[in-house]
């Protein structure tokens, strides 16, 4: 567009939105320019489905010193103009305070809360929704933000270059371009009914979800990630439970009565990794196997620039994680982590990774890291339960062990971080030319989870409360990886067979609760805004590749792309519906480092606003 808008549209006022706004009001301060906001949400502006009526124990699974709603000078590349505190810094300047159960929050109550700490859900919801006022407060007078409290139904082509957003209301709004950041858009619909009423099939909004499960009846609970944790939370800490701590007996767990008899299983038979402990002064170090330079050398020997992902990105992301694992055992010889870092950098640009690998390898002896993005338990005949028991509660402690020794020290989550340090790497995988068809799938099908089981995985709090459930007898484990899930004919109970155990297992429960949440691509939500447009051929779904991938199909400047395979020119989508064009894009950012939300946001602005957004440092 060769002229200035004179309007846009931002559909979906969560933190997305939020960030479109925010930088928005940056380039209007720094170029005053009239310029039109339509901002179409019913929900409150910034918190999006962060709501603020949540209990307590429903934790965040980012520590509140790594989330902030305000751009600094190392997120994005754009101006930034309005300063604001991080989610840390705001809670302290209210004097909240955490209690001594380690999660609820109160003013004035309790020890200081710390940057490492992760804080209820409803603290974000309150941040962010005053982060917002924040951010349109500092706009000047040239930026005109128009509120819609209703919900986007369709977006057509308009007249003259522009695009027509329907509201529910009967209303419709003219932009010269539309930002599409609705979030998790099937969420906002009902749940489709269960096809049995024990089944849970959608496990939020906790507590409500689980209220027909009643005290001492039988629930199994599929899945171990981190909505399981909100589902053991729910039931048993917002059901009068209690975790005691105990300096020489550790965590135990002091029961109410009114909690269910719990049954953890998943498929794969793993638990999740916790958290580690960030401790102070842990240095982040550039890749040295893992980086840029390299893959952009692979997609030059290629034909269409696209990566095969086993080929020729999983052996980059191993022998990293390999380096991180030997660096940390070097820095305790060195007692110095930066000097171990430099001398592990003179030696790779001397000799190469690999070579400096064996180096290691020679000198500490084999690394326990080697193989666990391909574990499998799922081909392992167990003796039986017992053993199976013993094996996992000996996990979960051993992983419990290395989160408290925490980052910078613990030498296994050291190399785990690798997943989380260099996600801007992996994004590159991803993004255009991106990689082959098949290893679309591979990467969101099997590395993905992968990756969220060892490095997304619950609080370190959490894993300790999960070893206290399981003495108590309050939990007991499934019968091993891969279970068999059998419905009831009738009005009788559910079962769980095993499949991995040499003596098998048959556990009966009354509940079922799918304690994951897997949101359907757009294509299959009807009713939904992106089914519409899917629907109407303005946006595709990756489907057309053949990968079992539902994000939509848009650019790098994130301008939806038809079903023709023609770019949208004023029709842009950012936020977690196009995880598959993307990866890991669903997350508020952090300060003090590139935010790939706010990069996303002033890119796609830059490519609508070309006239007003042209400042790149």
């Amino acid at each position: 567009m060769s002229h200035i808008p004179l309007s846009v549209a931002v559909v979906g006022a969560g933190s997305r939105g939020l960030g479109v706004v925010e930088r928005l009001v940056a380039h209007c301060l720094e170029r005053p320019t009239p310029l039109t906001v339509h901002l179409i949400d019913p929900q409150p502006f910034g918190a999006g489905f962060h709501l603020s009526d949540q209990p307590d124990h429903l934790l965040l699974n980012t520590v509140c010193g790594q989330l902030s709603a305000f751009a600094d000078a190392q997120m994005v590349d754009g101006p930034v103009p309005v300063p604001g505190p991080s989610l840390h810094e705001w809670c302290r300047a209210r004097d909240l305070r955490l209690a001594d159960d380690g999660y609820t929050v109160r003013a004035g109550e309790g020890r200081e809360i710390q940057p490492n700490d992760f804080l209820p859900r409803r603290l974000l919801s309150e941040y962010l929704a005053w982060a917002a006022g924040e951010i349109t407060g500092a706009a000047p007078e040239s930026l005109t933000l128009i509120r819609h409290r209703t919900t986007a139904v369709d977006i057509l082509p308009g007249g003259s270059g522009s695009e027509t957003v329907v509201l529910a209301d009967g209303s419709r709004v003219e932009a010269d371009a539309v930002f599409v950041t609705v979030g998790h858009h099937s969420l906002y619909l009902p749940a489709a009914p269960a096809p049995d009423p024990r089944l849970v099939t959608r496990p939020y909004p906790l507590p409500t979800a689980l209220d027909g499960i009643g005290p001492g009846e039988r629930v199994a609970v599929l899945g171990m990630g981190l909505t399981a944790m909100d589902v053991l939370a729910t039931l048993t800490l917002g059901r009068g439970g209690k975790h005691l701590r105990d300096d020489e007996a550790g965590m135990r767990y002091l029961p109410s009565g009114r909690e269910p008899s719990i049954v953890l299983t998943n498929r794969s038979g793993m638990p999740s990794r916790s958290r580690p402990r960030l401790r102070p002064g842990r240095v982040r170090f550039a890749p040295l196997a893992l980086t840029t330079d390299r893959l952009d050398e692979i997609r030059a020997g290629t034909p269409d620039g696209r990566l095969a992902f086993t080929r020729d990105v999983l052996p980059l992301i191993e022998a990293e994680m390999d380096l991180a694992y030997y660096r940390t055992l070097l820095a305790r010889e060195y007692g110095d982590a930066t000097g171990a870092g430099l001398e592990l950098a003179r030696r790779c640009a001397r000799g190469g990774h690999e070579a400096l690998l064996g180096e290691l390898h020679a000198q500490f002896g084999p690394c326990p890291v080697t193989g666990i993005l391909s574990a499998d338990l799922t081909d392992r005949q167990w003796t039986g339960y017992d053993a199976y028991l013993d094996w996992f509660t000996k996990e979960v402690a051993a992983d419990l062990a290395e989160a408290r020794g925490g980052l910078g020290a613990a030498p296994l989550k050291e190399a785990l971080e690798v997943l989380r340090d260099h996600r801007d790497v992996l994004r590159a995988v991803i993004d255009p030319p991106g990689v082959d068809d098949a290893s679309l799938a591979t990467f969101f099908g099997e590395f993905a989870p992968t990756v969220n089981r060892l490095v997304i995985g619950p609080q370190l709090d959490r894993s300790a409360e999960l070893l206290s459930l399981l003495d108590a007898g309050i939990v007991r484990l499934g019968p091993g990886p891969r279970p068999k899930i059998v419905a009831p004919a009738g009005q009788g109970p559910w079962r769980l067979e095993s499949t991995c155990l040499d003596r098998p297992l048959r556990i009966e429960v009354d509940h079922v609760v799918q304690a994951h949440v897997s949101e359907p691509g757009a294509d299959r939500v009807a009713g939904s805004l992106l089914g519409t447009l899917v629907a109407a051929g303005r946006v595709r779904t990756l489907a057309h590749r053949g990968a079992a991938v539902h994000g939509l199909d848009v650019t790098r400047q994130g301008q939806g792309i038809d079903r023709t395979g023609t770019p949208q020119p004023r029709l842009f989508f950012l936020g977690p519906h196009t995880e598959g064009s993307s990866y890991y894009n669903h997350y508020v950012p952090s300060p003090g480092v590139p935010s790939r939300a706010l990069l996303d946001a002033e890119l796609a602005l830059r490519t609508a606003l070309p006239s007003l957004i042209t400042r790149k440092r």
